[in-house]
């Protein structure tokens, strides 16, 4: 955005006075103050609509445009906008793109000092997330933090592993999530032994809850089995269902890792079709 050329800086102050825009809003910035937009985004292509409005020393209202296009692994993707001297009257965040739900794109306005990535960072004024129906609005915005509100709800299906091993599957750098309920299809080989799965959730080495399996399969069976909250334990001999309970609420860090834990498993045994329920915010913003 180009702006109207500044008056001098002995004749800025007068300049305001004569036209009455000393108080044209609370948040006035100097020369060198400018509006730093930081997102923190999960999902792909979003892009942010940034608009603002500004009265210069000029007393002109400026009316600006930017666009961001944030990262899609939950870091921190940083823009400068260069401003005038004058008065922040407001402006808003609002997304295009992409329709990212509330708990994936968490964005925060603040007014700094110097243009450079090493900007001094001197007051927020914004901070929330953004969807394709809920702006952020700043001046006057809300501050909020990324652990607010529902989060978003997410069905993951998950990695399968090679026959013989365990499921595995880890919270990614960044986030937040509470497991709601997790599903997969257990086959047996033809290798005699009676196998139980058990579900552990540890923090990358040490389990800190354990959601056993209270049920045998045999050799050459298939099972579909699953844990949620609230569910009782349930077995459904025709279709070979199997239902646990889960510990609720379950939030996990970044880095914890959900288990599977078989007892006797075999070479030849296979973990499929996986899939799980969580809610998902952005951890740390």
């Amino acid at each position: 955005m180009t702006y109207p050329p500044l008056p001098n800086a002995a004749s800025a102050d007068n300049a305001a006075e004569d036209l009455g825009l000393r108080f044209a809003s609370s948040w006035y910035l100097r020369v060198d103050d400018n509006i730093r937009i930081t997102s923190y985004n999960a999902t792909a292509n979003v892009v942010l609509q940034i608009r603002h409005r500004f009265v210069d020393l000029s007393g002109y209202i400026q009316a600006s445009a930017e666009t961001q296009t944030p990262n899609t692994d939950r870091s921190a993707k940083s823009t400068i906008i260069e401003t005038p001297e004058g008065w922040l009257l407001g402006g808003e965040v609002f997304v295009s793109g992409a329709s990212p739900t509330q708990g994936q794109t968490f964005v925060v306005v603040e007014i700094v000092r110097g243009s450079a990535s090493s900007a001094l960072s001197l007051q927020l004024i914004a901070a929330g997330y953004v969807t394709t129906k809920q702006p952020l609005a700043f001046a006057n915005g809300l501050v909020g933090s990324s652990l607010d509100g529902g989060g978003a709800l997410r069905v993951i299906a998950g990695t399968q592993p090679a026959a013989g091993a365990e499921i595995s599957e880890t919270v990614p750098t960044g986030a937040r999530w509470q497991l709601l309920s997790f599903k997969f299809t257990f086959t047996t080989s033809a290798t005699v032994a009676n196998r139980t799965s058990s579900l552990t959730i540890d923090d990358g080495a040490n389990i800190f809850n354990l959601a056993g399996g209270n049920a045998v399969q045999a050799a050459g069976a298939t099972t579909v089995q699953s844990w949620a909250s609230g569910q009782p334990n349930v077995a459904n001999q025709p279709t070979n269902a199997l239902g646990y309970p889960l510990a609720t609420p379950l939030y996990l860090p970044a880095g914890a890792r959900i288990r599977t834990q078989t007892l006797s498993i075999q070479a030849g045994d296979q973990y499929s079709a996986i899939q799980y329920l969580v809610r998902e915010w952005i951890e740390g913003a």
